[in-house]
């Protein structure tokens, strides 16, 4: 059934395979005999790979595991190759009288005696026969597939029957085959009517010609058939909802459970460990380290300790164990072994396990790691937590330090690692561990027990050996005494007959050698391109459909495959499946299926390890990884999917289809190409495609947010890391870090327009200076952002955070506010609220260090003082009452010489000995006032500070004085030089009080008990960084000063005509200056009333053509006009005294009306032309913005309780309240009503910007700019805003012309809003809708905001 076949494979398979990846499933077809019009081996072991393969399938598959296609034709029926002892003699009885026949049999089958039972082994055809005759001359077909063919037709002579039916050797029809296949559809029609589809079609010349109308309606309904039965039967399979941590944990339980049955001997080492967990069981311990050199059989003792301990401890004990030895194409994050461990101990402990988002940095899963333990030991449960092979381990966080390992264990939790001798891993255990006791070592084992191992090995595999088979195991054992070169040794050995020559053992002196000895014997039999094409793929981490899709794209493997023959189709070129299952069987000992992340990788096994070094060295020659890498790339890019792929095979040269299927960055909304992003950009970097790279990943704004809302910021980072590290192009290192500033609110959101539009207000000022990489992603954001579906904020300037700046990284350390201390071996030690001490190192920024204090929040930890040691991380000694009796641990400052220690708050400074004897001198008792700084050499340098400094810090040269200030929230870190007293740098930090500063290395470190993070800077704004990029300001933020104007006394507010471009300034004089910006040098004056009152605020209508000054006593209206193309004011045509509260913000309406609002909340609407003042509704709280829309037809009041309040002004009505509050801020600064008076834009103290719907008063976009925007202005369909720390904001609005219903634009942040409309008829109605995806009580708002920040900055 050929052509069926060919239908299926090109119609029906890709329509499954798109079903299937649609709902996150790898739709696999195994057609074993695709591809061989003559099996070219003859070692008789198709029949078994066939059942093997289909065992497989029903055991791996999530849905149907076998699809059958019969016909008339029973097919070929192969002789067994193995037959036991006794039937093969029942055999032999009727030939008793055939010496001949008797001989022949004899000569086929040879008995193996190591079988037991005795079995009789048929020969290779190879052994008869030479090689090239068998592949010219065998005309075998092992055909599972045979066509259908009308009764009618059956009478057709025997050259027709010869192509649909089974004929003898004399070319009769054969009765035999008949009566099994007649046997066989009686029982498929007894048992199966329900998955048989019959079809009868009438065959032209004995076949099926797709040409013919009735033919290719037949193949039509097979695969219509066919895709409607897969898809039904896969969509009830997959209802079943798959848990990747159960998967991984059953995963290496059945490992454990299958290396611990090869475990023999070692009695006496298992005793004393199981002692001392014994004794450790209720006290506090360190954890048991097992090691020893490679291959000694760590991991398996291990395996069986767990499972002897399994029967020992209480039945209710958990057991978690990861054998992180097994070979993957990347070694084992620490982070997501951690993150498994605590889930898996969560489940089986009734724990409520933290979400992973929630988790947005390794110190704090570290933390939760060490929580939970505590948790277990206080509920009383038992834990049994096994790692394996500590050492493989990949080197992010400096895994391979053990700084997260725990050295006190609480009681009831058992810890046992293991590691090489020779690893860092077991050095730095070393160090960190103060008892001997616990460190055990697995040594080599004797003769005696390498033949107790080989016995029990051979007798579970039920075979046995010659006793000169034996001694020659034995002696190559006894060499290495390793148990790994032992099973490597047995592993073979399985596979040798009572016959086999001496010559033929190929026996090695070392675990390598036997490796190589395997692969050269795989060579032999596969071909040395198919087995190092083959291992090599493994060796990347592929799912076993990749395997086979990509040595079809691998134009060596197939040249060997065809070296022949043609392929079976014209059209199609494709390595056939059946030669990768016989390879697949002979490394079953050495490949296993491992589950990553849900998905289920092709491995070598924990015991092959080695085999992975050996396939390093034989054939991924650098010239043949430059090739893999390109390959794999190609293949995950979809390159030749769907596409000719040019071939030169030794009998073909042309383009042919490889039919692998697409790859495409979605398979559906919401369902990721998850292989796609863990793959393509590491072979795209290494096999040279940057081009590609930087178009497909760098460059590509969808891949960016794909791969960060899958894999995680974390992982896109590290991808673009190592690119930035190869390759030399500058625009990834700026897109590098602009994602490092955006990671920590990418852990928490994922919203697509969330990040688009983060990354677009960081790159947009880069666009036009590198078009490359940078101006494509910004076009892909706008773009996407233009199209969205749902109200959304546009940025059109870079108005956050640049990439290429002063700030070099940032450091998320531990909860509770931040200090920060400089150390001479370069580290930076940190310091939380909550007693957290954390240890960085500031050559690669990573966490070394987590030291566990007291609580800070406790008044008995006050003033205490404790020393540690930063390599063993143990503390050394505790002194009581150090510091200030009751004083708050923020108030105090340590300095830190080679012997002495001093303690120093304003009240008074105390040396110490570091070995912790008492106080050696207090220095002084008075209060201390700084005023300059004091240097080592008693010199003074008394500078002015524009600010009230809380902190100081000097270089160790004593030339450099840093600063560090507080204004309005926001950092300022002002660098001084000591010899001259002159600023020489100021720099902007994290956005709360600097309680930190050191310089280090060039690098200014500035940390606050009000940030979440530790920042580090160059120290200075002209020094070049990376790329050739210079930290100036001028180069990166916009907005630079372009005129200084003068003015006469302190200015107390300013407003500006946008259309006649002239700038208001009120003065504290009472004086109004206007200067024209078109002529700068020139300008008008408006004097002040006679009380000489401040001017407080003002406010201009909205053609610009009136002006309205308030005072401290009274209200003044001026007309602005234009008198020969130059400004002129005249007036006041109009004033009202003030006999209440003063204005604290205005506008001027039309008909010469003025509203505004005071600091106790009243509103008032004054009208200038009557005299008539009117009283509004009042708000609860001081009014900050008074808004009026262009047209006149409404106006805004805000407030600094989060209300808003939308007025109709003709007739005077109240539309809308809205209550808009954050988590820890509430309050509106400012508001700007759009263009088209359609929405009004406004700005809070929780650094968001929101729009709101004025129409219906819903809140439509919220979009957080990481800074309070305090005053905006609007331009067409946006507005442009000024933020506390002086950035400017300007973006675009884009509303849809209708905005679903369910829509919530506080999906992506924790506030909740409330709005109470009046009904369209007058009558009042409160419209109350709430959206609160945080759940938060509006009336613990308050109190949240009082919380100090969790995290530290590095800049």
């Amino acid at each position: 059934m050929t052509v069926e076949r060919k239908v299926l494979l090109e119609k029906a398979y890709p329509e499954v395979r798109s079903f299937c990846r649609r709902l996150g499933l790898v739709f696999e077809v195994v057609d074993l005999s695709w591809g061989i019009r003559t099996f070219p081996y003859g070692d008789h072991e198709v029949s078994e790979i066939f059942l093997q393969e289909i065992q497989t399938s029903q055991k791996v598959s999530a849905g149907p595991a076998f699809v059958g296609l019969l016909g008339n034709r029973y097919g070929h029926r192969p002789l067994p190759r193995l037959i036991p002892e006794k039937q093969f003699e029942v055999l032999l009885s009727p030939l008793s009288k055939n010496p001949e026949g008797v001989q022949q049999l004899q000569q086929w089958f040879r008995k193996d005696n190591n079988s037991v039972p005795p079995t009789y082994v048929l020969q290779p055809v190879t052994l008869f026969y030479s090689s090239g005759v068998w592949k010219d001359n065998c005309q075998m077909a092992a055909l599972l597939f045979v066509r259908e063919i009308p009764r009618q037709r059956m009478k057709d002579g025997s050259k027709r029957l010869a192509r649909f039916m089974d004929l003898t050797a004399d070319g009769l029809l054969d009765a035999e085959a008949q009566e099994f296949l007649t046997g066989l559809k009686s029982r498929l029609y007894a048992t199966s009517k329900k998955i048989l589809n019959l079809h009868c079609v009438e065959l032209n010349r004995g076949s099926i010609d797709p040409k013919r109308k009735e033919h290719a309606e037949y193949l039509d309904s097979v695969c219509q058939q066919f895709i409607s039965q897969m898809t039904t039967r896969i969509s009830e399979e997959d209802e079943e909802e798959f848990d990747w941590v159960v998967e991984e944990a059953r995963q290496h339980t059945v490992t454990a459970d299958e290396l611990s049955k090869s475990l023999q001997g070692r009695d006496g080492l298992l005793g004393k460990i199981c002692l001392a967990m014994w004794e450790s069981t209720l006290v506090h311990h360190g954890p048991l380290v097992i090691h020893g050199a490679a291959g000694m059989g760590k991991t398996a003792l291990l395996c069986k300790l767990a499972q002897e301990m399994q029967g020992v401890l209480d039945s209710r004990a958990v057991l978690v164990i990861r054998l992180l030895a097994a070979h993957r194409p990347q070694r084992p994050n620490i982070s997501h072994v951690l993150h498994s461990i605590c889930l898996q101990v969560c489940l089986a402990c009734g724990l409520a396990p933290r979400p992973l988002l929630s988790v947005s940095s390794h110190l704090e899963l570290q933390r939760l790691f060490q929580n939970i333990l505590e948790k277990i030991s206080q509920q009383g449960n038992t834990l049994l937590l096994i790692l394996d092979s500590l050492e493989q381990l990949a080197d992010q966080h400096q895994a391979h330090l053990l700084r997260w390992l725990p050295t006190d264990v609480p009681p009831n939790v058992h810890l046992l690692v293991s590691m090489e001798t020779t690893s860092e891993a077991f050095a730095s255990m070393r160090l960190r561990l103060s008892a001997a006791g616990n460190v055990f070592e697995v040594e080599r084992l004797t003769r005696d027990e390498g033949q107790q191992i080989m016995e029990s090995h051979l007798q579970v595999a039920k075979r046995t050996l010659t006793q000169e088979q034996k001694d020659a195991v034995l002696q190559s054992f006894h060499a290495s005494g390793s148990p790994l070169h032992l099973q490597l040794i047995l592993s073979a050995a399985k596979n040798w007959t009572s016959f086999t020559p001496p010559t033929e053992l190929r026996l090695g002196s070392s675990s390598e050698e036997v490796m190589s000895q395997l692969l050269l014997k795989l060579e032999e039999k596969h071909g040395k391109e198919l087995v190092g094409g083959a291992l090599g793929y493994i060796m990347r981490g592929l799912m076993e459909a990749e395997l086979r899709d990509v040595m079809s794209l691998d134009d060596d493997v197939i040249g060997e495959v065809y070296r022949y023959s043609l392929p079976p189709t014209p059209s199609l070129i494709r390595m056939p499946p059946v030669l990768w299952a016989r390879l697949k069987r002979d490394l079953r000992d050495q490949l296993e299926v491992q589950w990553t992340d849900g998905v289920a990788m092709l491995a070598f096994t924990s015991s092959s390890r080695l085999l992975s070094e050996v396939v390093k060295t034989r054939y991924l020659t650098p010239e043949r990884r430059g090739r893999t890498h390109r390959i794999l790339a190609e293949y995950f890019l979809g390159r030749w999917s769907g596409r000719l792929k040019p071939v030169a095979l030794p009998v073909l040269i042309g383009s042919l289809l490889p039919k692998v299927p697409p790859q495409p960055l979605w398979f559906a909304p919401g369902l990721a190409n998850v292989r796609k992003l863990q793959e393509l950009p590491y072979h795209l970097l290494h096999a040279g495609l940057w081009e590609e790279l930087r178009q497909e990943v760098v460059g590509s704004a969808e891949w960016l947010y794909c791969q960060s809302r899958v894999c995680g910021v974390s992982s896109l980072i590290s991808d673009l890391d190592q690119c930035s590290q190869y390759m030399d192009c500058c625009e990834t290192g700026l897109v590098h870090e602009a994602l490092v500033l955006m990671k920590n609110s990418l852990d928490i959101l994922s919203d697509r327009s969330v990040f688009y539009s983060e990354l677009l207000a960081r790159l947009a000022h880069l666009a036009s200076s590198f078009r490359t990489v940078i101006g494509q992603l910004c076009s892909q954001c706008d773009d996407w952002l233009q199209t969205c579906p749902e109200p959304v904020l546009i940025p059109r300037s870079s108005f956050l955070q640049q990439p290429g700046g002063a700030l070099q990284h940032t450091l998320t350390a531990a909860h509770g506010g931040q200090r920060a201390e400089p150390s001479e071996t370069s580290l930076l030690v940190t310091g939380s609220a909550g007693g957290v001490v954390a240890a960085w190192s500031l050559l690669d920024k990573h966490l070394l260090q987590v030291l566990e204090g007291p609580s800070g929040g406790t008044k008995s930890s006050y003033g205490s003082l404790r020393g540690w040691s930063l390599k063993s991380g143990q503390q050394l000694f505790c002194i009581q009452e150090a510091g200030p009796a009751g004083s708050a641990p923020s108030s105090a400052r340590l300095q830190v010489s080679d012997q002495l220690l001093f303690v120093h708050s304003w009240m008074q400074v105390g040396g110490r000995s570091l070995t912790g004897s008492d106080v050696l001198k207090v220095l002084w008792s008075s209060a201390l006032l700084l005023s300059g700084f004091i240097s080592r050499t008693g010199q003074q340098t008394v500078s002015e500070f524009p600010l009230l400094p809380t902190l100081f810090s000097a270089s160790e040269d004593e030339k450099i004085l840093m600063a560090g200030m507080t204004s309005c929230c926001v950092c300022f870190g002002q660098i001084w030089s000591v010899t001259t007293g002159h600023l020489v740098d100021a720099l902007c930090g994290c956005n709360a009080p600097v309680t930190a500063l050191l310089l280090y290395d060039h690098f200014v470190v500035s940390a606050s008990s009000a940030a979440d993070s530790v920042h580090g800077s160059l120290d200075g704004s002209n020094q070049s960084y990376g790329s050739g990029f210079s930290s100036d300001p001028a180069r990166f933020c916009p907005g630079s000063v372009s005129e200084r104007l003068p003015v006469s006394a302190e200015v107390s507010c300013l407003e500006l005509a946008q259309q006649k471009r002239l700038l208001l300034c009120g003065l504290r004089s009472g004086t109004v200056l206007i200067y024209p910006l078109a002529l700068p040098q020139e300008t008008l004056c408006i004097p002040p009333p006679e009380g000489l009152t401040p001017v407080l605020c003002l406010a201009l209508g909205s053609q610009e053509s009136l002006l309205a000054v308030a005072h401290q006593d009274a209200l003044r209206l001026f007309q602005v006009a234009t008198r020969d193309g130059f400004p002129a004011v005249e007036g006041p045509l109009a004033t009202a005294p003030l006999l209440h509260a003063p204005p604290s913000h205005m506008a001027l309406l039309p008909h010469r009306r003025l509203l505004y609002g005071t600091a106790g909340g009243e509103v008032k609407l004054h009208d200038f032309g009557t005299g008539v003042g009117t009283d509004l509704q009042p708000h609860s709280s001081g009014i900050t913005c008074v808004t009026a829309s262009n047209w006149g037809t409404h106006a805004l009041v805000g407030s600094q309780d989060a209300t808003l309040r939308l007025w109709a002004l003709d007739p005077v009505a109240l539309d809308h309240t809205m209550e808009y509050q954050g988590l820890f801020f509430q309050g509106v600064l400012c508001a700007a009503f759009a263009d088209s008076d359609r929405f009004v834009f406004t700005g809070s103290q929780d650094q968001t910007v929101q729009v709101w719907d004025v129409a219906s008063g819903k809140l439509l976009c919220v979009q957080f700019v990481y800074s309070p925007v305090v005053r905006m202005l609007t331009f067409r369909n946006g507005f442009v805003g000024l933020t506390l720390q002086g950035r400017v904001v300007q973006e675009a609005f884009r509303c849809p012309d209708r905005v679903d219903p369910d829509h919530n634009p506080l999906r992506n942040m924790k506030a909740r809003y409330r709005v109470t409309s009046r009904e369209k008829g007058g009558a009042g109605r409160s419209d109350l809708q709430v959206f609160d995806p945080a759940q938060i009580s509006l009336n613990l708002v308050s109190t949240l905001s009082r919380k100090p920040s969790s995290a530290c900055v590095l800049l």
